[in-house]
């Protein structure tokens, strides 16, 4: 239910977007990075139960997938994440800084 929530905090962000009360959300982009800890399938089942009677009732959800990118911090290698704690596959370190892919945002909103 954890996804759940989430979706409730879409359509909050969404219900604070300054719009012409004439125009309807038609979609909503959402980016999710790939260890932001969301399981997508069930954040999409939600959202239409979540949406509903709300200003994303009709909005379709768009998700764009994020690689999470990590840089070494002992080689200064780049390399992709699947998971959190993942050792640099050049040097075997485990001190890395997540350059990207651990988080998830509202990319933009679409209106028609």
């Amino acid at each position: 239910m954890h996804e759940f929530s989430l979706c409730q905090s879409v359509i909050s962000i969404a219900e604070k977007t300054p719009r012409d009360s004439s125009k309807q959300i038609a979609k909503v982009i959402v980016k999710i990075g790939t260890i932001a800890g969301v399981d997508i399938e069930s954040f999409e089942f939600w959202f239409p139960v979540a949406a509903k009677e709300s200003i994303l009732e009709q909005a379709k959800l768009e998700i764009i997938h994020e690689q999470a990118i990590a840089k070494c911090k002992t080689c200064e290698h780049e390399f992709e994440l699947t998971k959190l704690y993942e050792q640099c596959p050049n040097c075997g370190s485990f001190e890395k800084d997540i350059l990207k892919g651990k988080d998830m945002l509202v990319e933009s909103i679409v209106f028609n």
